[in-house]
């Protein structure tokens, strides 16, 4: 029986147009399949793009999360400058991150992947032995040099820099990105391995401003005691009744304070070497 013909719609009248029976793909799903067909096409621009958004994303999770810095509007009266966000050093690391850092990370995974033995065991501990052994100090040195200069410093200052920042930054990489390394390149397909690297970067930024967020209520917590301490001490030495338990409290809540100052310090440290440590190694 041949299928049922819709008759034409009268004069004057529009037709109405006729809906695709197939459902529209989502629009992940779509956005997904445009970032892979870009990544198999213009491998080399695409990473270069994605570089520089996640370095713009890591560097705002180091400054608002971490480094607790606000906008320029809504610093407090007579606040200090650090504690504004600053887009020159978003610019830099954006910079740095798309068109220095993706490039060579590029061409070195790409390097990587002709490194073959007899074994695909011995094949990944070699990959794995070179990328934290070679890359790992290369990107480091990299990282504080490209930056110190763009940030207008002398080769002196860049050297002193790096020379303090260098061992902790490299120590720190080797715990984050040395596993992340092994599971890259036993598992990961060779043109997601930067995106797979870059992600637990980002990831590790996201957990430490987590943990500075709870530590800052902890250090705010801390504080207001320690004010309450002191206001009850000074009124017991001002009614002449025994302070040594107000006092004893003053110390406790003291401790308390410092305590919580101490872990932030550590937190900052823990990017990988400081203010800017969150670009160190956002990668392989």
């Amino acid at each position: 029986m041949p299928p049922e013909r819709v008759p034409p719609p009268p004069p004057g009248v529009k037709a109405a147009p006729i809906l695709s029976a197939a459902p529209r793909e989502a629009f992940p799903k779509r956005l997904l399949a445009r970032y892979l067909r870009a990544l198999a096409t213009r491998p080399l621009r695409t990473k270069m793009i994605t570089s520089t958004c996640l370095f713009a994303t890591g560097d705002t999770l180091a400054q608002f999360g971490i480094e607790g810095r606000r906008l320029p509007w809504l610093r407090e009266e007579g606040g200090d400058k650090d504690e504004v966000w600053d887009p020159v050093r978003a610019a830099r690391l954006m910079f740095y991150g798309g068109f220095v850092f993706a490039p060579l990370a590029h061409n070195w995974i790409n390097l990587l992947e002709r490194v073959q033995f007899s074994s695909r065991l011995k094949t990944l501990a070699a990959r794995v032995a070179l990328d934290q052994v070679v890359w790992g100090p290369f990107i480091v040195c990299l990282f504080w040099t490209t930056n110190g200069f763009l940030e207008g410093k002398s080769p002196s200052e860049v050297k002193a820099k790096l020379e303090m920042a260098f061992v902790p930054v490299y120590t720190k990489s080797l715990m984050v990105f040395g596993p992340t390394a092994l599971i890259n390149f036993a598992f990961v397909p060779l043109q997601h391995r930067l995106l797979v690297g870059q992600s637990v970067g980002l990831g590790w930024n996201t957990y430490l401003s987590y943990l500075n967020h709870v530590n800052n209520k902890r250090l705010a917590a801390a504080a207001a005691a320690l004010s309450s301490a002191e206001l009850r001490e000074a009124e017991s030495v001002a009614a002449h009744i025994d302070a040594s338990a107000a006092h004893a409290d003053v110390e406790k809540q003291k401790a308390a304070v410092e305590a919580a100052r101490a872990r932030k310090e550590k937190l900052l440290a823990s990017q990988g070497g400081g203010a800017t440590g969150v670009g160190t190694r956002m990668g392989v």
